[in-house]
């Protein structure tokens, strides 16, 4: 796709993010990582592995959220949505982020370039859209 979001053998990959340092962490009713033009935002409790140790992390009720301010300026390696609908973001350190599916909710959604949306859907899968809701 022309959005830097491609599709692979199981799901898709964000390819304009390789490469590029998280220049903001934003954590209020959800978790925001600014990566360069592009976003994630983390709506469900994810795992946040970090020098070889687990973490769960959640903006709300607030799990682990200093855990997820150390992502300022890890250099994003990987971002892979699979078609079950987990989000994993490997970065350049070997830290590694990952959302699971959220059974009733949307837990994540991936803008490029604040036009391109790609998301997990409740229950599972992933879903395309031009706008921030993903359908």
């Amino acid at each position: 796709m022309a959005s830097g979001i491609e599709r692979v053998e199981d799901g898709w990959d964000v390819r304009s993010m390789r490469g590029v340092g998280i220049s903001e962490v934003t954590v209020g009713t959800m978790i925001r990582l600014h990566i360069g033009p592009d976003g994630i935002e983390v709506h469900s409790p994810a795992e946040l592995m970090a020098d070889a140790e687990s973490h769960q992390v959640h903006a709300r009720p607030r799990i682990n959220v200093g855990k997820v301010t150390q992502l300022l300026d890890q250099v994003v390696a990987e971002v892979h949505a699979a078609d079950s609908g987990v989000l994993g973001v490997r970065f350049a350190s070997g830290w590694q982020l990952t959302v699971p599916v959220a059974s009733d909710a949307f837990g994540w959604v991936v803008a490029v370039r604040g036009q391109y949306f790609i998301g997990s859907k409740p229950g599972g899968g992933v879903g395309f859209s031009d706008q921030r809701r993903v359908s």
